[in-house]
């Protein structure tokens, strides 16, 4: 099939289907998939320690952060566009320097430092409204699969005093969370 994105419809009155409109779609519907092209985010292919994905996520109620006064500081999740292996740290600001910091820090901790860095829209990295990235390409994608993985499985039940002790939870929690079995990779996340 030259054309496997043709509309049903026109398809049918090329070949001069004279029967049920219904029936034409199901049967077109079953065998489309065969002459699709394949769609380009099946091709992307990462290497192990090439690219790891950036973003900050804001994950909840403002913390304490003394003098009686509390603030909603960011945390950077790092992700391995390879194998998935989350990093992650609550950050004092989103300033420039804040994050070049956790950037540096984070991957020297997982003793595992990627070629580059891939973030999406972030002022505090490259000119606001603009896809930033530090040597890559890539789809940006898992790590906003991992910041919510983060919301719905890191965040509910627990209390946090401080930034310094929501690391100390999130520094515990993370390598159980890079433990477990990733069915997509079929194997555990490593860094």
């Amino acid at each position: 099939m030259k054309t496997p994105t043709m509309p049903v419809a026109t398809l049918a009155e090329r070949v001069g289907w004279s029967g049920s409109a219904s029936l034409f779609r199901a049967k077109v519907a079953a065998i489309r998939l065969e002459y699709a092209p394949p769609e380009p985010a099946d091709r992307l292919v990462h290497e192990p320690g090439f690219l790891v994905q950036c973003d900050l996520w804001f994950p909840h109620d403002p913390l304490p952060v003394g003098e009686g006064q509390s603030d909603t500081s960011p945390v950077l999740v790092m992700t391995s566009a390879f194998s998935g292996f989350i990093q992650a740290r609550m950050l004092p600001s989103r300033t420039t320097l804040d994050l070049l910091g956790g950037m540096w820090t984070l991957p020297q901790d997982a003793q595992a430092v990627p070629s580059g860095l891939l973030w999406d829209n972030e002022s505090g990295i490259g000119r606001a409204g603009r896809r930033n990235r530090c040597r890559g390409s890539g789809v940006q994608g898992m790590v906003e699969r991992m910041n919510r993985f983060l919301r719905q499985r890191f965040i509910p039940g627990r209390d946090f005093g401080s930034p310094a002790d929501l690391n100390g939870q999130l520094e515990g929690w993370l390598p159980k969370a890079n433990h477990r079995y990733s069915r997509s990779r079929h194997g555990r996340r490593t860094s």
